[in-house]
This record gives C-alpha cells, sequence and structure tokens, in this order.
C-alpha cells in the first residue's frame, strides 16, 4: 500500500499494521492499526524528518523508526536510538540522523 505524495523512503512503516496485527494481546483490528501507521508516516514526512539524510542513513533511521513503533514504549525507544545513532560508524552522518530521531518524536509527539 501506498499513500500518494508520502516520501517513498517511509513506505516501511505502512507495513507495520500487519505485523502489529499478528502480535500475542494485540485487540485492534488491522484496519484501524493500518490507520494508525498511515497517520504516523504522514507525520513523519510532514515533519521532514528524513530531509537531511542520504538513502543510507534514511534507511537506517526508518527502520529503527519501524522498531520504535512497534516498542512498548514508543517514546523510550525513540531517544534511545537518537543516542545509539550518534555513535553509529555504520552511518554517513550520526548527527543527522540523532536529530532526525529527535524530530520523529516530536513529529510523532511522543
Amino acid at each position: 500500500m501506498t499513500m500518494p505524495d508520502l516520501d517513498p523512503r517511509l513506505t516501511p512503516i505502512l507495513e507495520l499494521a500487519s505485523v502489529a496485527a499478528a502480535r500475542p494481546g494485540v485487540e485492534v483490528d488491522e484496519e484501524t492499526l493500518r490507520e494508525v501507521f498511515e497517520e504516523a508516516a504522514m507525520l513523519l514526512d510532514l515533519g521532514n524528518v528524513l530531509d537531511e539524510l542520504d538513502d543510507h542513513d534514511s534507511g537506517s533511521v526508518v527502520a529503527g523508526l519501524c522498531a520504535d513503533l512497534l516498542a512498548a514504549d514508543p517514546a523510550d525507544s525513540v531517544r534511545a536510538h537518537a543516542e545509539l545513532a550518534l555513535a553509529d560508524e555504520s552511518l554517513h552522518d550520526p548527527e543527522a540522523a540523532a536529530v532526525a530521531y529527535r524530530m520523529a518524536a516530536h513529529a510523532l509527539r511522543l
């Protein structure tokens, strides 16, 4: 599923609904979860979270955000990723990735 005008780098977030729905104890239907993750992707896109990142770093940040959005405490998870990004030698611009995580937390009001 894709949303018109959505930054294509954010499409993995749209796929989280089926993952979340399959988790034990989840009592929300997949359609509702799909709407939640579409909203999250839209907020991240409107917040220009990935704008300063190259494709490599944006892929890493989006993967991290996918894990964050499925975490028991998404706010804690995003903050942890922001700190870890600063020391991640695989990133081309660790500081920009850390800023992207912080911007994501702000855009998602975490």
